[in-house]
């Protein structure tokens, strides 16, 4: 069977990534800027050329091949899957994609890099090798070149990824490259066709042209972050009193802390989706009874549901098990958390009530770690500069915006499971 395929690259990074016959290739570039599809694509074209080809696929967490690996294969193939190729093992730790050419694509996440052992293949691709969603993916890099030894196959580890501070792949793509490690690198604007109309303002928006953290996000540059993380939050224009106003979401984040404070921030929405945001708790050494205390206060006034750090997973079920509704935040990428504050304060959509010292104290004084030497592996707050209300208030901004308009309020049953 012949697949045909009408396919264009992008002019640049893309094209010459996919063509790219070095041992270590590397797209690293904008948010958007076609790395995943340039992957699969990359991928495919292998699989086809060589058949009974064995590869790898990662991505950091095991939850991302539903999310990107799998949505873009079918975009670009799907007319084939069920003939050519078609997905097996789903949810489980055999989890692959057959083709009919006796061809293999073993699908690992990086959170487990223990578990890329025992077998062999020709090529490795790790799709967002810079996320540090559970740590750094750099042992599971070195597990994977170690699998590169079935015979008969010319052998590649390509990288697709948007840059995240001078951590390892910047060391080893750019800093001291070792031999075959070239680095193609595209912003997203190079991916414009492709993107829906003014998307590339609303991320200059967001990010602020020339700014760290729009070289990094919307030019795919390595930066190394330093000042203020909220450069663009104004205690005149973004801290105002609370307002008697109706509200058609009362949802709140909670940052765990044991010495540290623990913090519980409510995101008030309005019919509009502005953002009013305030503390209920900021509390050092904060015991269960002050928690619960805070939780019940909360939901007396409204609040319908706690979206928590997602590390704290005992500590969710817990809440659950005392009757508090609680869920775990869609993520604690640092980029994500960032992104969750400065794209409602870039829009205009976002106050804090002025009777929440400590959140607003974070949110003019967070700032980014310094770098010293090679030390810092990937990019960091100053650990003088404190982010528990910061990080509540990112887990919950975070869930609303996942959370649909017509989301309905969760009920708790007997011992506090969630219907």
């Amino acid at each position: 069977m012949v697949a045909e395929v009408d396919i264009t690259l992008n002019k640049g990074a893309q094209d010459s990534f996919v063509r790219s016959e070095e041992p270590f290739p590397a797209f690293m570039g904008g948010y958007r800027s076609g790395k995943t599809a340039g992957a699969i694509i990359k991928c495919w074209f292998y699989t086809m050329k060589y058949p009974g080809s064995i590869g790898v696929w990662t991505e950091p967490v095991a939850a991302m091949f539903a999310e990107s690996c799998l949505p873009t294969l079918r975009k670009f193939f799907g007319a084939y899957e069920g003939s050519l190729w078609q997905e097996q093992g789903k949810g489980g730790p055999n989890h692959r994609i057959e083709f009919a050419n006796g061809s293999l694509w073993m699908l690992k996440a990086a959170e487990t890099p223990e578990r890329i052992v025992g077998f062999e293949a020709a090529w490795a691709l790790m799709n967002e090798a810079a996320s540090t969603e559970h740590g750094s993916q750099e042992e599971a890099y070195f597990r994977l070149v170690a699998r590169l030894s079935q015979k008969g196959f010319p052998h590649w580890l390509g990288v697709a990824t948007t840059p995240s501070g001078q951590n390892w792949l910047w060391r080893e793509w750019v800093d001291a490259p070792k031999e075959g490690h070239v680095l193609f690198h595209g912003g997203t604007m190079s991916n414009k066709e492709n993107l829906p109309d003014g998307y590339i303002e609303m991320m200059t928006a967001t990010y602020g042209l020339g700014t760290p953290m729009y070289r990094q996000y919307v030019l795919g540059e390595f930066v190394q972050m330093e000042g203020l993380v909220l450069p663009t939050f104004d205690v005149d224009k973004h801290v105002l009193p609370w307002p008697d106003k109706l509200f058609v979401r009362k949802i709140a984040g909670v940052d765990f802390g044991v010495q540290s404070p623990t913090a519980i921030v409510e995101c008030a929405v309005t019919n509009t989706g502005h953002r009013y945001m305030r503390e209920w708790l900021y509390k050092r050494e904060c015991d269960d009874e002050a928690l619960i205390k805070a939780c019940g206060d909360a939901m007396n006034d409204g609040i319908t549901l706690f979206v928590c750090d997602p590390s704290g997973k005992e500590r969710i079920e817990w809440m659950n098990y005392k009757g508090i509704p609680a869920v775990k935040a869609p993520s604690n990428r640092i980029e994500r958390r960032v992104k969750a504050w400065l794209t409602p304060l870039s829009q205009g959509m976002l106050t804090v009530d002025r009777d929440s010292p400590f959140l607003i104290r974070e949110l003019t004084g967070l700032s980014w770690a310094k770098r010293r030497g090679r030390e810092l592996e990937t990019d960091k707050f100053d650990p003088n500069t404190p982010d528990h209300a910061f990080d509540a208030g990112a887990d919950v901004l975070q869930e609303i915006e996942e959370m649909p308009m017509n989301f309905k309020e969760p009920t708790v049953v007997e011992h506090g499971v969630l219907a």
